[in-house]
């Protein structure tokens, strides 16, 4: 039964969305969970602050992508909108920037789904609940993902009152879904069959989980360390010992996620699916400890990228084995993670779904 309820939420959600055809030239940028604040100790929003900004900068002057801000922009479970407002102006120019040049699409999330009641203001129109992109006969379906949550969805004032009043001046920060594993799934895998049974590609944010082609980071870094072997097999013994070092990397790594969750780090495929369908991706936040993630959709292709800031977390990013762009003369820098061409992973959604 409350299966049933989700089926009809999503599908609802997905019949009402506005849509928009992209085409091979278009860019689209995909962010998420900003959880903009007041700029005092409670807004989880100021850690990356600066590389946040100056990364949006480079996506307006230097790249021409459209952005999309796929909810929980504003926490305004914690925060006044005037407020926040007053404190980011800078952000709310950016975005200006952006629909001004090429173009902005703002989707509300649980933290922020207040400000589709509000009077458009300043430089926001009214925001969406969804957006659909068609690629083709194809789509990709973006939207924050806690419509998937029965809590978020009957029970979200609740959550805004706890954050506000109790979470808040006890100086707990980000209370969410986002930290628990059990949750995180529940929404991941009804989305996930929404979304196979579909045939599209739905995009989220809410978990602040990355996800790419519906895998976790568990199983990327399974399918990273067996690749690493392949490698290792049929290299020389100089390039042999950095594989080496990559793999020891990858293993503590893995070692590290089932010491901090030991029930998701052992979920052997997020989905327990003996095939997996490649419909669901997550551009996962920006207030990571490590940085920023987004998900970028340009040249008829689909990327994860990572932006950090070099000072502080270059030593775990070299293991990628993938080439870092520097921002300009700036300490930040920008890694592919994952990337893919849009057709092929149509194509895999369609014959495996």
């Amino acid at each position: 039964m409350q299966e049933r309820f989700f089926t009809d939420t999503l599908e609802q959600l997905y019949d009402h969305s506005p849509a928009s055809r992209m085409n091979g030239s278009d860019r689209f940028v995909v962010f998420s969970d900003l959880h903009l604040g007041n700029g005092g100790d409670g807004d989880d929003f100021l850690r990356n602050a600066g590389l946040c900004s100056q990364v949006l900068r480079h996506y307006y002057l230097d790249r021409g992508f459209v952005l999309i801000l796929n909810g929980d922009i504003e926490d305004l479970h914690k925060f006044s909108l005037k407020k926040i407002e007053n404190r980011w102006g800078s952000m709310y120019e950016l975005f200006a920037d952006f629909r001004r040049k090429t173009d902005l699409f703002k989707i509300v999330g649980n933290h922020d789904v207040a400000l589709v009641s509000r009077k458009a203001r300043r430089t926001r129109e009214q925001p969406l609940r969804s957006l659909r992109l068609n690629f083709g006969d194809n789509t990709i379906f973006i939207f924050h993902g806690h419509q998937a949550s029965l809590f978020y969805e009957r029970f979200n004032y609740v959550d805004g009152f706890f954050l506000r009043y109790f979470a808040q001046p006890l100086g707990i920060k980000n209370y969410s879904v986002a930290y628990d594993s059990a949750k995180r799934f529940k929404v991941e895998k009804r989305v996930y069959g929404f979304s196979a049974r579909k045939k599209i590609l739905s995009i989220i944010g809410h978990t602040h989980r990355p996800l790419f082609e519906s895998l976790s980071k568990v199983d990327s870094i399974k399918f990273r360390i067996e690749h690493l072997c392949r490698l290792f097999t049929d290299s020389e013994d100089g390039v042999r010992e950095k594989i080496e070092q990559d793999i020891s990397f990858y293993r503590r790594e893995l070692q590290r996620i089932y010491e901090k969750d030991r029930k998701d780090g052992t979920r052997s495929s997020l989905y327990n699916s003996n095939m997996v369908v490649p419909c669901l991706f997550n551009s996962g936040c920006t207030i990571g400890k490590r940085g920023i993630t987004a998900l970028e959709i340009a040249n008829n292709s689909i990327a994860l990228v990572c932006w950090f800031d070099g000072k502080k977390n270059a030593k775990h990013f070299s293991h990628n084995r993938q080439p870092l762009e520097r921002l300009e003369t700036s300490d930040y820098y920008r890694t592919v993670l994952k990337k893919d061409c849009l057709n092929y992973i149509f194509t895999r959604i369609r014959l495996l779904s």
